[in-house]
């Protein structure tokens, strides 16, 4: 299906550029195509061509026009990073020359960024080197060329939102109003439907790619989630990135699959067995989706099995139970405080910026800067987690047990093995 774009993004993003021996069209594009573009001998399309042509996207459809609010900064230092690469003239990885944005919660260091997961109390910090993910992206080749918009510290900051915002009321009312948002960023709009609301909390990586104005982009979801225009190019990025994190020690065992080479072996869905839950199944009961959800829904598990799926329908065990013990909320509010300090204490601070060490710290910026970071969200789940249990109280220690049971021994991976 072909997806219309409001007049106005759709001529922005119908770019093409001379490139001598053809005309190269990026809307669209994948990873292959824009590295076969560097391949052709004599007039060549660099990768220094595909940096300033999403640069160039990015000023377009971000900073001005529908003013997307998707990228909260870009690196100074990117497009003479991609230079350096092009003259090296030798391929350095599964993402040589490709542009790619990070979401404002993942660090770099060196390149002019500064991470901070959409909190204007976070700006001025210096990250000690660059996240492993980033790493690992600059290893395959990959030009990190900025930071996408995200829910202000990951969807973890509060239980209610205000619908005061930037915006002219009679615009606010058109968004729902638990639009993602940060106070760095604004709200990150839907680029085929701007009034429309987009998820979160990797909202700008997820308009980023949809807009064209990047091919690839990662986003957070307790992990890193590649996202693109294909699953090739998802599988492609995904490949690069995985593997071993000394300073993550849940990463030690995991398997690392050649996903681009599993993707490309995969011509059929013949003996591959899709499991539907029961309850996922009867989504009539689902108040929240229209009749075009669900038939789309429908539709998806009917061409499933017409390319040869094998599709179960199953009960989901304890899904319920896991919703109402809370179990998985009284462990994120406790590992939030541990975690986001621990983080802090690597931080460096720009001369003249008062530095954040705790999450107190970032509790009173936010109370003493009410314009810009308490006007839209207030901060309850902040405050909860500072005043929270701590990892050696009876509480948390029992809420991992239930989460434990109610997930594991009893729940997701006892359904996908039974099923």
């Amino acid at each position: 299906m072909r997806i219309v774009l409001p007049f106005a993004l759709a001529s922005a993003v119908q770019a093409a550029v001379s490139c001598g021996f053809d005309t190269f069209n990026y809307t669209e594009t994948t990873i292959d195509k824009l590295q076969d573009a560097m391949k052709f001998i004599g007039e060549v399309l660099t990768g220094a061509n595909h940096a300033q042509h999403y640069l160039d996207m990015i000023d377009q459809l971000n900073h001005n026009g529908p003013q997307l609010n998707a990228v909260i900064e870009t690196s100074p230092t990117a497009l003479a990073q991609a230079i350096a690469q092009d003259r090296n003239g030798t391929r350095s990885g599964l993402l040589h020359g490709i542009p790619i944005l990070i979401k404002d919660n993942i660090a770099t260091t060196g390149d002019g960024l500064t991470t901070c997961t959409g909190s204007f109390a976070m700006e001025g910090n210096i990250a000690p080197r660059d996240a492993f993910l980033v790493q690992k992206l600059r290893a395959a080749g990959a030009i990190v060329l900025g930071h996408a918009n995200m829910v202000e510290w990951a969807n973890w900051r509060t239980l209610t939102e205000s619908v005061d915002w930037r915006y002219h009321p009679l615009l606010l009312t058109m968004f729902h109003t638990n639009s993602p948002r940060s106070a760095r960023g604004g709200i990150t709009k839907n680029p085929y439907v701007l009034t429309a609301r987009t998820t979160g909390s990797s909202s700008g990586s997820g308009s980023t790619v949809a807009a064209n104005m990047i091919p690839v982009a990662i986003g957070t979801e307790t992990g890193l989630c590649p996202m693109g225009r294909t699953v090739a190019d998802v599988a492609r990025v995904l490949e690069a990135i995985a593997g071993f994190d000394p300073t993550d020690p849940a990463s030690k065992d995991a398997p690392v699959p050649e996903y681009s080479q599993t993707y490309n072996a995969l011509t059929s869905f013949k003996k591959i067995r899709v499991a539907i839950s029961k309850e996922a199944h009867d989504i009539t009961k689902n108040k929240l989706l229209s009749q075009a959800h669900i038939d789309a829904f429908n539709q998806g598990v009917e061409k499933l099995k017409t390319l040869g799926a094998d599709i179960v329908y199953a009960p989901y065990p304890n899904a319920a139970a896991i919703s109402e013990s809370k179990c998985e909320f009284v462990a994120l509010t406790t590992e939030f405080k541990v975690d986001v300090e621990a983080y802090l204490s690597t931080l460096t601070w720009k001369e003249g910026v008062t530095p954040m060490k705790t999450l107190q710290d970032i509790t009173d910026y936010n109370a003493a800067h009410p314009d810009t970071e308490l006007n839209v969200l207030d901060q309850s789940l902040l405050l909860l987690s500072l005043n929270g249990p701590n990892q050696s109280s009876s509480v948390y220690l029992d809420a991992l047990a239930v989460c434990q049971d109610l997930a594991v021994t009893n729940g997701i991976e006892k359904y996908i093995k039974d099923t």
